[in-house]
């Protein structure tokens, strides 16, 4: 695979030469639906042979703006242009509570507008893959040989995990603030050990803590669609083409022949050679297979879609991290600014031991959800632990359509504490977050406890059901995998529909330890690697 990539100066933001149509019935060798971390990787990377047409259309706009590119304003970007703010359907195990499901919306997607984590996954989430795809390829061992070239590794020298000449810069977080290093100290108190690096032999291990690793470089994001794609722009094989909403894939003969999507109020179809290719995340690809007449057939038909191929999984098994947000008032001691956390918490639960089962970041803010805070109302000056927490397989939930117009959202239920056992660890996560929020190491920035302030059980329980919010980690709603349920095979291809991949975080059978941002570059160097064999 062609390995052509410049590290621009970071501060660099150059004029992008995007498209502003598509001639209706234009031919392209492949088509990239979404341009989020997966969709700018599969189109930077197709397009770097000349020889391959590529088209990259995305929902939303331009990435130029300081709330993408500085990476501390990434809570301006809510309820902005740059999001899609789908709200869930109301959750009786939450008090009835409808949860803000935000995901990113332009070039970019959510990999231009998060807080800039990097976190890789653990070694039992990409086995685990690999076992139940059938194919090694997605294990941790060749997992490893993708982040070697992914990443542009600015810390100590580990070449069996950590790339150099990758296009994503990472490094540690830089200047970490004293109430950090005593939140990892207060960790240290209860038992977690520290490592050098949140990515390396932390990734091997059941539990650890560390200084957090972001892609970032001199203050500026390094987001993938500008370490992917936009050196690219301006090549005459490649066409990127924003405010364009995938409506369907176009499909005859068993095989995907283009897409059609809404552009300037007019719906145009574009036609693919080779592949279609979805990256519209874990909301929108299923949402789009479905509007193309792919999913479970009694859906399909309740909407007047006709059935192309009966999938009953697509849509189903969404996975989140469930975040248990806990406060606590701070002293006059100064504290940093918001809004990113420079060090990060994995701690294993007795029920799936050998692996993390919660991460826990900590904001110095009130950073808990409109019922938590009517519950407890947060001081002037207050921090917050975020515990998260994995979903079992009968808590996930699930996207259907709510109309075929793409510009109608769909209705999402996130099934949130379906599962009984997922309240016995959401009360584990809160204990482990209040016993490191009140160790001695805190005690210099803590006046007291404000939320949940208990261990009683049952008023801990109201909490969590008041408390609970998403970490927008959204998976899984196009499972990869074989048998009843699978959306697409290890090769990500739809089962049932030739031409037609998805290469997003809806395809990982569960969502990974942490952030997803890392791991969805994974899908789209995969996708891209399998494709470019294919081409020959």
């Amino acid at each position: 695979m062609t390995r052509e990539f410049r590290q621009m100066d970071a501060a660099a933001s150059p004029r992008l030469e995007l498209a502003d149509r598509v001639d209706d019935g234009s031919t392209f060798d492949y088509i990239v639906c979404g341009a989020g971390s997966s969709g700018s990787v599969v189109a930077g990377r197709l397009a770097a042979d000349p020889n391959v047409s590529v088209l990259l259309i995305e929902s939303g706009g331009d990435d130029d703006d300081d709330r993408v590119r500085d990476p501390d304003l990434w809570p301006a970007n809510l309820g902005t242009e740059r999001t899609w703010d789908d709200v869930t359907e109301p959750n009786e195990r939450l008090n009835g509570r409808r949860l803000a499901y935000a995901t990113g919306r332009g070039l970019g997607g959510g990999g231009s507008i998060n807080a800039g984590v990097w976190a890789r996954g653990h070694q039992s989430d990409w086995n685990s893959y690999a076992e139940i795809t059938g194919d090694d390829a997605w294990g941790y061992e060749h997992v490893l040989g993708h982040y070697r070239d992914i990443e542009d590794w600015q810390g100590a020298a580990d070449p069996v995990r950590r790339g150099i000449l990758g296009p994503m810069r990472v490094r540690s977080s830089l200047d970490v603030h004293p109430l950090f290093t005593s939140f990892l100290d207060g960790a240290e108190a209860v038992g977690i050990p520290r490592f050098d690096s949140s990515n390396g032999i932390l990734m091997e291990s059941a539990f650890g803590s560390a200084v957090r690793e972001e892609n970032i470089h001199d203050g500026v994001r390094q987001a993938p669609f500008r370490r992917y794609v936009a050196d690219r722009l301006g090549q005459p094989n490649l066409t990127v083409l924003p405010h364009a909403t995938v409506s369907r894939v176009v499909v005859s003969g068993g095989r995907a022949r283009g897409v059609e999507f809404v552009h300037d109020g007019t719906l145009v179809r574009a036609n693919a050679e080779h592949d279609v290719v979805l990256s519209l995340g874990a909301l929108g690809t299923p949402a789009a297979l479905m509007r193309s007449g792919i999913g479970d057939e009694d859906d399909l038909r309740a909407l007047g879609i006709p059935v192309v191929q009966h999938l009953p999984g697509v849509g189903r098994n969404l996975d989140d991290h469930m975040r248990l947000p806990c406060m606590w008032e701070a002293t006059g001691v100064p504290l940093p600014m918001p809004t990113r956390s420079q060090a990060v918490v994995f701690a294993e639960d007795e029920s799936r031991p050998g692996a993390p089962e919660f991460v826990m970041y900590l904001s110095p803010a009130p950073s808990v959800s409109p019922e938590s805070a009517a519950q407890y109302p947060p001081p002037e000056r207050c921090f917050t632990l975020m515990p998260a927490m994995r979903l079992r397989p009968e808590s996930r939930g699930r996207v259907r359509l709510a109309s075929t117009d793409p510009l109608i959202r769909p209705r999402i239920e996130t099934n949130f504490l379906a599962d009984p056992d997922d309240m016995r660890s959401a009360l584990s996560a809160v204990a482990l977050a209040r016993e490191v929020g009140n160790s001695a190491a805190l005690r210099p920035f803590t006046a007291r406890e404000v939320s949940p302030a208990t261990s009683a059980r049952d008023v801990v329980e109201s909490f969590v059901r008041n408390a609970v919010e998403t970490y927008w980690h959204q998976s899984g709603t196009c499972r990869m995998g074989l048998g009843d349920g699978a959306v697409v095979d290890s090769r990500l291809a739809v089962y049932g529909v030739e031409g037609l991949r998805v290469a997003d975080a809806s395809v990982l059978p569960h969502v990974t330890v942490a952030n997803t941002m890392a791991p969805s570059i994974v899908v789209g160097e995969r996708a891209a690697e399998i494709l470019i064999v294919e081409q020959g």
